[in-house]
């Protein structure tokens, strides 16, 4: 791939040839992926698995070298359609969306709500995990989409998966991915009058995985976890590719914006899904668990081949989408516009600071039980600077242009720093709702009053 033209912070490099402005109610695609990490995509880092088709998108727009989510599905997902950290709505990690009773706060203002007030036909293909309700008022036709093709939790099956269609759920013969794509084209071809938000929410390459015996052949070179992750990711790229195909066959190519980022770093030991240098993983808010491949393209509005250096988040895709479609967003959002930083038009960085605050229940955690929950996790970045405070550890410190793997701590060197960057972070949590597991929870309230695993 040819090298990326590289926005600096001082935002100005691209003033003097900015794109045309942009045109009115563009479609929305926002893709997501599950799981993968920087090295699972070309354009992100990656070298052992082929990935032309997600490639392209970069070629053709932005990659965003420092983009951030959250460490796990659930938030992330929040985070995306409310343009808010999501705890602000007392949530830190999946366990409060996970079960068939509780949900994302219905006060919360979504993606999909407000777009489809402004004239959009509204779409989730598949995997949504912001809850379902006793009432299905959490459910994602009572959240602003109008059709939905999928599943509610954290995972479906990769072969033959039961989907719902608008609350009938169904056995579908098939790959997961496969289907969810065949699914996306069809609503691309019906709607190509537009405008549309689809939002397609992948479920690759989330465990339990499965291959297809063609895509497995393709990676007889690799071992192990590392080739079931290639044969999902490379069948994940050659369905993007057909996306593509979809958009260009309809002429929408050039009138739709498209996202495409995972919603949250890769699990090696697990998945096979690799982060590259960063340190850790999904469920981390070291560098590998919430630093994720993320791209966007929007033919002769956004600059092609560009490579953005600025921090970004996940909440930023709420408002730059609502800036495209030209929609108002609503106060108090930690969400900004990227376009006119993309564009050069924009100076400065989008963010001073970025948060993350994930699983902190240490007064009733049981070790040996849930060991994805196993330690409260938090961390504030600001400029080159990270600050990790994990469980009952010492704040470690952190310059990441010169140690992007995390491994040379500078604590003890800089307490000046500590002390104002823990500042910042204790003023930003004081604005936050605490997450509460009720004790009477499906699936989690059991751990409160159960005994610790016993002793290997």
């Amino acid at each position: 791939m040819k090298a990326l033209l590289t926005i600096a912070l001082c935002g100005s490099l691209l003033a003097g040839a900015a794109a045309a402005p942009p045109p009115p109610k563009p479609n929305i695609v926002l893709v997501l992926v599950d799981d993968l990490g920087v090295s699972d995509f070309g354009f992100s880092g990656g070298t052992d698995i082929p990935t032309p088709h997600a490639d392209r998108l970069v070629r053709e727009g932005v990659v965003f070298a420092q983009g951030y989510v959250q460490p796990s599905c659930s938030p992330t997902r929040a985070a995306l359609l409310t343009g808010r950290y999501p705890q602000r709505y007392g949530i830190e990690d999946n366990r409060p969306l996970d079960g068939p009773r509780d949900g994302l706060d219905v006060r919360a203002v979504l993606l999909p709500q407000l777009l489809r007030a402004a004239g959009y036909h509204t779409q989730l293909i598949g995997k949504w995990h912001l809850g379902q309700g006793d009432r299905w008022q959490f459910a994602p036709r009572n959240r602003g989409f109008e059709g939905f093709f999928g599943y509610f939790g954290a995972a479906g099956q990769y072969l033959n998966p039961t989907f719902s269609r608008n609350g009938v759920e169904k056995v579908h013969q098939g790959y997961n991915t496969d289907l969810l794509t065949d699914e996306a084209c069809r609503y691309v071809r019906e709607h190509a009058g537009g405008p549309f938000f689809l939002h397609l929410a992948y479920m690759a390459a989330h465990h339990k995985q499965a291959a297809k015996p063609a895509d497995l052949a393709k990676f007889a070179h690799l071992e192990g976890k590392r080739r079931m992750a290639a044969a999902i990711i490379s069948n994940l790229d050659e369905n993007l590719g057909r996306l593509w195909q979809t958009l260009k066959e309809t002429g929408l190519d050039g009138q739709t914006l498209v996202f495409l980022l995972s919603d949250n770093g890769g699990e090696p030991g697990v998945l096979g899904t690799l982060n590259g240098p960063y340190r850790g993983q999904k469920f981390d808010v070291f560098e590998g668990g919430i630093r994720v491949p993320f791209a966007l393209r929007w033919p002769g509005v956004v600059p092609a081949a560009t490579r953005f250096a600025p921090l970004v988040h996940a909440v930023d895709v709420f408002s730059t989408a609502l800036a495209a479609a030209g929609v108002a967003q609503p106060e108090n959002v930690d969400g900004v516009n990227l376009l006119p930083f993309i564009r050069g038009e924009g100076r400065g960085a989008p963010h001073e600071r970025l948060f993350w605050l994930y699983n902190d229940h240490k007064e009733w955690r049981i070790p040996g039980r849930d060991t994805n929950l196993a330690r409260p996790l938090r961390a504030v970045r600001e400029g080159d600077f990270k600050l990790v405070m994990e469980g009952t550890n010492a704040p470690a410190l952190f310059d990441l242009p010169r140690d992007p793997g995390e491994a040379r701590d500078l604590a003890a060197q800089q307490p000046e720093r500590v002390a104002h960057l823990k500042k910042v972070f204790d003023e930003w949590r004081a604005q936050m709702k605490p997450q509460v597991i009720p004790d009477d929870h499906p699936l989690y309230g059991r751990y409160k009053t159960m005994k610790p695993a016993p002793k290997p």
